[in-house]
């Protein structure tokens, strides 16, 4: 067996385990960490000064970030969300309010508005990232499509990638391969902003 796949074993473990325990989570639960997660993200210093925001509307039991959205979009920061392209790659359109969402493929919920290409999200001031898991060093856990690693690869250095979890997934180690981009926060619920120092 390989070293990558190895890396991929170990990966698929993490995520399974995780994604149980997020399906066991009551959804009033749910409910209140997406609540507590809106309101770390809204004072966020990094947050607050963004212009444009790119970010992702939840689905099924992620934190929820419905609320955050509809709270940056409402106080005026310019909000830009994935549209999943059939090569897994993403492109970017405005978020216009809960209205303006469209059924996307694989269950997503997409805005109607004209994509902006898969550059835009370079033009970020701050990137709100869904994760499965993140360790100490940055490293993220996805679903696995490898989606969001094209898209974080052509944010700049300086830009805050922020990840968004539930408590208890601020975990010690992250199995990682190369192409994998870290992200350099971390927000959960109950200790709201975690700085990370990737390698």
């Amino acid at each position: 067996m390989s070293d990558v796949s190895e890396v991929q074993l170990r990966k698929a473990e993490l995520r399974a385990q995780i994604l149980a325990r997020r399906t066991a989570l009551p959804a009033d639960q749910r409910t209140a960490a997406g609540k507590l997660i809106r309101d770390a993200v809204l004072d966020l210093p990094q947050v607050q000064m963004a212009g444009t925001i790119a970010a992702y509307y939840s689905i099924g039991t992620e934190p929820g970030t419905h609320g955050l959205l509809f709270a940056l979009w409402k106080r005026g920061s310019y909000v830009l969300l994935p549209v999943l392209r059939p090569d897994g790659d993403l492109d970017w359109a405005s978020y216009e309010g809960p209205d303006s969402l469209v059924p996307g493929s694989r269950g997503l919920r997409e805005p109607a508005e004209p994509p902006r290409g898969v550059d835009a999200v370079a033009r970020a001031d701050a990137v709100l990232v869904p994760a499965l898991a993140v360790d100490a060093a940055g490293r993220r856990l996805g679903r696995g499509g490898g989606s969001y690693d094209r898209a974080l690869a052509r944010v700049g250095p300086l830009v805050p990638l922020i990840a968004l979890v539930y408590d208890g997934e601020l975990v010690e180690h992250v199995p990682a391969e190369a192409h994998d981009i870290p992200v350099r926060a971390a927000v959960t619920p109950q200790a709201g902003i975690t700085l990370l120092t990737p390698a």
